[in-house]
């Protein structure tokens, strides 16, 4: 039985890598085993070594023809480089390997009942994402307790299949009772995925109060750093927020901080900044200006072209969100406590592209906070999903910082307080590496910038070597998975979702080719006037 499955020898062990030399006698590179034929040396294929009383199993990373010495002469064999992954001990997996094998030892080919051993220790969990693209008839199960609660990167290109995975993921875990998900959604495509145990925001409609923001948020977005009088406008605004705050909630008095999230007056703190900018006093020789005269005059611009901006309505004009109460039922609907629905979809394709790194940190930092706070946390995980996150968790975003800065943090303290990260990017390079090294699991598929796979060969295991020279070549919705959640780097080709997302390509030549809707310059500029998308 074995002998059947035997491909070559071991010519050399280097660490964890093994190089092997494929037997002479076998001229066809498929090998049939039973009533399946098997392809020897595919990139992400198997191989079995026996050691003793177990099995190492490695995963084969290059495959090469070249010279090899048989006595005095010199003869061309097929090479195999593979990278030892896990064993098989007693019907169970272990990922790594304790014991190495040695030269001459024989090599064999993997079978799918073999990978159903690999597999068992995963299969109770009965959550597979796709199937193995080397074994179409085999699942690919994870451990979805490490591949939500260990932080999670969703890679590829544009047109890869990022939005279709991610939704193909999610669906999954929407029809149990507890689930609870929160979207960022940036482009709205993910509505249409979830028709059912999901709801959907437009933030440009939904209030969150400007009072909800800390001290550093409010800061980055009104405060120019770039004024000399910076530092100045910083210690007054803090002073009159904090007044605000106190004034505005006795009973919470003798608890509140500058970041407490409590109603204040943005308009009285305004007012009262805008008089000190202003004052004059009485000197020995006429009129004097006082302390702060001029000195909050580019900040003041910048607050009043906020509170006048209709875009900016959802934030500093609230009209249920008017006092510190209101909160408890915003954070209701937002993660989902009344229990009516698994996914929250956070719109913000209609909000100013300069705010949206202030909306991300904003929402990221009270999800953070309320379990911080929620002493029945490990009863509440909550999963945040980050799309486009390169446009504001880039350590290179000129300006704003604060979502970078609270992401960072959550994916370094998160799971602590059950709140986890999915990171959803075409440009994995562009990301902070402090939150992408933090990340336990990733699915990377089709990525064709030579930066990008360079940064990606820097932040996985070991175990990836090899592998990450398919990445170009992958198909649409095929992804390699590795991470704590798989119990061995693998090549799955991702269920398609259903629904699917708004997010396919228009076919361009195909709708030229053919007369469609006809487009009325009137409609288009009428919903354009009017902030309303179809």
């Amino acid at each position: 039985m074995w002998e059947e499955k035997r491909i070559g020898v071991i010519r050399e062990v280097t660490g964890s890598f093994v190089y092997i030399v494929v037997d002479a006698e076998i001229t066809s590179l498929a090998k049939k085993i039973g009533n399946k034929t098997y392809f020897i040396g595919q990139i992400g294929t198997y191989i079995l070594i026996p050691v003793g009383n177990i099995l190492i199993l490695g995963i084969v990373s290059e495959f090469k023809k070249g010279d090899i010495h048989e006595g005095e002469k010199v003869v061309q064999r097929h090479l195999i480089n593979v990278t030892l992954i896990g064993t098989l001990k007693k019907g169970k997996f272990e990922s790594g390997v304790s014991i190495l094998p040695t030269v001459d030892m024989p090599v064999y080919l993997l079978e799918e009942k073999d990978l159903k051993v690999a597999f068992s220790t995963y299969q109770k969990f009965n959550f597979s994402i796709g199937q193995l693209s080397m074994f179409e008839s085999e699942r690919a199960y994870l451990d979805p307790n490490k591949f939500f609660g260990k932080h999670l990167a969703v890679l590829g290109s544009s047109g890869a299949g990022k939005s279709c995975t991610v939704s193909s993921i999610l669906q999954k875990v929407v029809p149990y009772p507890d689930t609870n998900i929160v979207i960022l959604d940036v482009h709205n495509e993910y509505k249409h995925a979830f028709p059912e145990g999901c709801q959907h925001f437009d933030i440009a409609a939904l209030e969150l109060p400007y009072w909800l923001m800390n001290f550093d948020e409010l800061v980055e977005m009104l405060i120019d750093q770039r004024d000399d009088n910076a530092s100045t406008q910083a210690s007054v605004l803090q002073d009159l927020v904090f007044a605000s705050k106190k004034s505005k909630n006795p009973r919470l008095a003798n608890f509140i901080t500058v970041d407490s999230p409590v109603y204040y007056d943005i308009n009285e703190v305004r007012a009262k900044m805008q008089f000190m900018d202003t004052e004059k006093g009485q000197g020995a020789g006429g009129a004097k200006e006082g302390p702060y005269y001029g000195k909050f005059s580019r900040f003041l611009t910048r607050l009043n072209s906020r509170l006048n901006d209709p875009r900016y309505a959802f934030m500093f004009k609230p009209k249920l969100c008017v006092e510190t109460d209101s909160i408890k039922g915003l954070l209701t609907l937002v993660f989902g406590l009344d229990g009516k629905s698994k996914i929250t979809i956070m719109d913000m394709s209609a909000i100013p592209f300069d705010i949206v790194n202030t909306i991300v940190a904003l929402i990221a930092r009270v999800a953070f906070d309320f379990n911080f706070w929620n002493p029945n946390r490990r009863d509440l995980p909550i999963l945040l999903v980050f799309e486009e996150a390169h446009n504001y968790l880039s350590p290179n975003t000129k300006g704003s910082t604060s979502a970078r800065l609270t992401v960072e943090r959550i994916a370094k303290e998160g799971r602590k307080y059950g709140v986890s990260c999915m990171i959803v990017s075409q440009r994995p390079s562009e990301i902070s590496e402090t939150i992408l090294s933090q990340c336990n699991n990733f699915v990377i598929l089709r990525l064709l910038n030579p930066v990008d796979q360079a940064y990606i060969r820097r932040l996985v295991p070991d175990t990836f070597s090899g592998l990450d020279a398919v990445i170009p070549t992958l198909r649409q919705g095929e992804a390699l998975i590795i991470g704590d959640s798989a119990p061995m780097p693998m090549r799955v080709q991702v269920d398609m979702p259903n629904p699917e997302p708004l997010s396919s390509d228009i076919f361009f030549f195909d709708k030229w080719k053919q007369k469609g809707a006809v487009t009325e310059a009137d409609d288009v500029m009428e919903r354009w006037w009017n902030q309303h998308r179809a």
